[in-house]
């Protein structure tokens, strides 16, 4: 789910007049499923049903590097006490 989300991101910038390239698609697959594997690890652990963890992993995928850096940000508010700015 998670490269079909990040190959359906991309075919939606191509879509919009972004030129294609391999390496960009590649790319893009490769931060998708490092977000996907996020995914995996939060739904094992808060055992959620495959589907409610694939439509989450699709989104992931879809979103890429934004969902990380969300990610990120929440985990740095919480280590941080909420004191984090970024």
């Amino acid at each position: 789910m998670t490269l079909l989300g990040a190959i359906a991101s991309y075919a939606y910038r191509i879509l919009n007049g972004e030129e294609f390239r391999w390496s960009i698609l590649l790319l893009q697959a490769i931060v998708a499923i490092f977000a996907g594997a996020l995914v995996l690890l939060a739904a094992n652990y808060y055992h959620w049903a495959a589907e409610f963890a694939g439509g989450i992993a699709g989104l992931s995928g879809w979103s890429g590097a934004e969902f990380i850096k969300t990610l990120e940000r929440r985990f740095l508010k919480r280590v941080d006490g909420g004191n984090h700015d970024n």
